[in-house]
C-alpha cells in the first residue's frame, strides 16, 4: 500500500525519485525499493518521504483507490497498449466515486492525479472526476481544471463510433469541457 501511495504522490508533483531522495534526506535506492514494494517501510518512513511532497498520510474508511493511484494503473495499461483495461479502470473509478460517502469521494479525488502518459487518458480521467463531483454537488479539486487535462481537439473515445456529433449531444458536459466525447450510456451500470 505504501508503495503506491508514495509513487502517486511523487508523480503528482512531477518529482523524480532522485529529487525526492534529496528532499527526504535518503538515497534514491530507498525510494525505488519502497515504490516497487521490495521493502516494507514503516509508517514513519512513508510519512518522512511524503512530507517534502506536501502530503500527509491519512487513513480514510474505504477500500477504494484514490484517483492518483488509479492514474498510475491507467498509465501502466496505456504503456502496455492495453487500452480496454485502461478504460475499465476509468469506469470502475466512476462507479467507485459514485458509491462512497461524499466526504470520502472528495478525499479520493483531492490529490492531483499524475499523468498517465497519455493526454487523452489524462483528459478522460479529469472529465470523469469532474462529472461525478459535479453530479454530487461536491467541490472539484483544482488539478481537474488544469490546461494539461483539456485536449486541444475533440477525442471520440469509442473508435467504432461513426457519428461524433450524435455522441457529442449524449456526452456529459463535464467531459465536453475536457474535449472528450463519450456516450453517457458508457457510465451506466449493467
Amino acid at each position: 500500500m505504501g508503495n503506491s501511495i508514495l509513487e502517486a504522490a511523487r508523480k503528482s508533483q512531477g518529482i523524480s525519485q532522485v529529487q525526492l531522495a534529496r528532499k527526504a534526506k535518503t538515497f534514491q535506492a530507498n525510494i525505488s525499493m519502497t515504490e516497487s514494494g521490495a521493502t516494507d517501510p514503516g509508517i514513519s518512513t512513508i510519512e518522512r518521504y511524503l512530507s517534502p511532497l506536501g502530503f500527509t498520510l491519512l487513513a480514510i474508511p474505504t477500500i477504494k483507490s484514490a484517483v492518483a493511484e488509479i492514474a498510475i494503473r491507467i498509465g501502466e495499461s496505456v504503456k502496455e497498449n492495453k487500452f480496454a483495461r485502461a478504460f475499465r479502470l476509468i469506469i470502475q473509478l466512476h462507479d467507485d466515486l459514485k458509491s462512497v460517502e461524499p466526504g470520502i469521494c472528495v478525499a479520493l479525488t483531492v490529490a492531483p492525479a499524475p499523468s498517465t502518459g497519455s493526454v487523452k487518458h489524462d483528459a478522460l480521467l479529469a472529465g470523469v472526476v469532474e462529472k461525478v463531483l459535479s453530479e454530487r454537488k461536491l467541490p472539484i479539486p483544482k488539478w481537474v481544471s488544469e490546461d494539461s487535462r483539456r485536449l486541444p481537439e475533440p477525442w471520440v473515445v469509442d473508435k467504432y463510433e461513426t457519428d461524433a456529433k450524435l455522441i457529442a449531444v449524449r456526452t456529459p458536459k463535464a467531459l465536453l469541457k475536457h474535449n472528450v466525447i463519450i456516450d453517457v450510456q458508457e457510465f451506466e451500470s449493467v
